[in-house]
């Protein structure tokens, strides 16, 4: 049943409250009654709801309208409005999405040369700004074009937005390469200092691996893999292979069958829910020759255990532990021990996030 209050806005053609009710279901995921709302928009020609419509096929819908990413809705849109900056942005994202990424290079382009804010008071999607606009930009950039083009055009961001984490990550990231690595680790620790981005942890893993410097490398991974685990434990492949090269460089073949093994498993449960591309094969190829190797070398084929030890975790319990024993009858000397090790636990925690907090 459609929404009765959306039904008497509609009824007294009160439309833009009528769609921003909409945009607020569909904010708190309330699919079904966004879209009987901007149904009820569109058949009354309002053309403030088409681009909720296009931006609701773009990030919402599983089949995006089929493949389309919202584009014709932001194109019937644009045909009323040309001059709207927020949704010459969308259909960006969206050409982009289709694969057109000449055509949204050329309006990211146009978008940064000739930038306003957009006239629309009725548009509730809103643009980004000049500098996030900047960074899509430099992104393109980092893709598609040269080391060297991508390098000048970070700089020149830079120039003109000398805060922007995007563009000192990617020009870290891009030093590191050309090994350039002090440089590179002054850029990275400026970042961190501004956001933990944990990109940049890795990009400073990576310069530390040119540095020969395998021990901080691997402190970094680990807390890469630290803050991807769970649900999102198949962003951290990267993470646990180059922790794995970095323990055979120090000769840790044990601990470094372990990484190869799950950088594998994690390839392979990606495999089951959707084909490789070319990178993930190169990758699980790579895997496979450096774990042939240690198994020549007559290192088992040991797994990478799933229990590890939360430290954090421990404080509580054991500060539970404490004053639980505190409030029973208990001899003097298990209280007192309860709370020691609630206290070595505590420092230990608290010295293990400071010295993480250094890489």
């Amino acid at each position: 049943m459609v929404n009765k209050k959306a039904i008497k806005l509609i009824n007294n053609e009160e439309y833009e409250k009528a769609n921003q009710l909409s945009f607020i279901l569909f904010q708190k995921k309330n699919i079904k009654e966004f879209l009987e709302i901007n149904n009820l928009l569109l058949e009354k020609n309002y053309i403030p709801a088409l681009p909720l419509r296009g931006y609701y096929h773009l990030i919402e819908d599983a089949y995006h309208d089929n493949n389309d990413y919202g584009e014709k809705y932001f194109n019937k849109y644009l045909e009323e409005r040309p001059d709207s900056t927020s949704i010459r942005f969308q259909k960006a994202i969206a050409s982009s999405a289709k694969g057109n990424e000449e055509e949204s290079k050329q309006i990211i382009d146009n978008l940064i040369e000739n930038y306003h804010e957009s006239p629309y008071s009725d548009e509730l999607i809103t643009c980004e700004s000049k500098e996030k606009l900047c960074e899509l930009k430099l992104i393109y950039t980092f893709e598609k074009e040269s080391d060297e083009d991508c390098l000048n055009y970070a700089n020149k961001l830079l120039g003109e937005y000398p805060d922007s984490i995007l563009a000192m990550l990617i020009k870290a990231k891009l030093l590191c390469k050309n090994n350039e690595n002090q440089e590179a680790l002054e850029l990275v620790n400026k970042c961190l200092k501004k956001e933990r981005v944990i990109e940049g942890i890795l990009i400073k893993g990576d310069i530390y691996i040119n540095l020969n410097q395998h021990e901080k490398a691997i402190k970094c991974f680990d807390i890469g893999i630290k803050s991807l685990s769970g649900s999102k434990e198949y962003l951290s492949i990267e993470w646990y292979h180059k922790k794995a090269l970095s323990l055979i460089q120090l000769q840790k073949y044990e601990e470094a069958m372990k990484c190869l093994n799950k950088t594998m498993d994690i390839i392979l449960a990606i495999e089951i829910r959707a084909d490789l591309n070319e990178e993930g094969i190169k990758l699980l190829k790579d895997c496979e020759k450096e774990k042939q190797k240690l198994l020549n070398m007559g290192i088992a084929d040991l797994k990478y255990s799933k229990h590890t030890i939360n430290l954090s975790k421990l404080v509580y319990i054991f500060l539970a532990l404490a004053i639980l024993v505190n409030f029973l009858p208990v001899n003097g000397t298990f209280k007192l021990a309860a709370n020691i090790i609630f206290l070595i636990t505590a420092v230990a925690s608290l010295a293990k996030q400071i010295y993480e907090s250094r890489f």
